[in-house]
């Protein structure tokens, strides 16, 4: 399980605006956490797995990206086992130029500013 993998591949699908592939890389990571914690009952992962659900839901318009903030201002050292602690400082500002630029609301999102009707 490569965190770091997962969220480069996912920071540049969104500032490409390709909110579905961000989507699909969200999606798997948060469903292999799952299926790992419920067969062998491993919590290690937790604070990587509330991190994902938390993306989740901010990709799909249903938090804020403050939030995301806010989780990994509190987590910083439980999140940093997993992923790069510079990227964590950032990421928040990423993910909040994409919903700014394509004004993410996933499944479904009105490309403001791109023209992508």
């Amino acid at each position: 399980m490569n965190a770091n993998l997962n969220m480069d591949v996912i920071r540049s699908a969104l500032l490409a605006g390709e909110i579905d592939d961000a989507y699909k890389v969200i999606f798997n990571a948060r469903k292999r956490l799952e299926l790992y914690k419920s067969t062998t009952g491993d919590s290690r992962y937790d604070v990587y797995y509330d991190f994902i659900s938390i993306l989740d839901d901010v990709v799909r318009g249903m938090r804020s990206w403050k939030d995301l903030r806010s989780y990994i201002d509190g987590n910083m050292d439980a999140l940093s086992k997993f992923i790069d602690p510079d990227f964590l400082k950032s990421f928040p500002y990423y993910l909040f130029l994409s919903i700014d630029r394509y004004n993410v609301r996933f499944p479904y999102y009105d490309g403001k500013r791109c023209d992508d009707r």
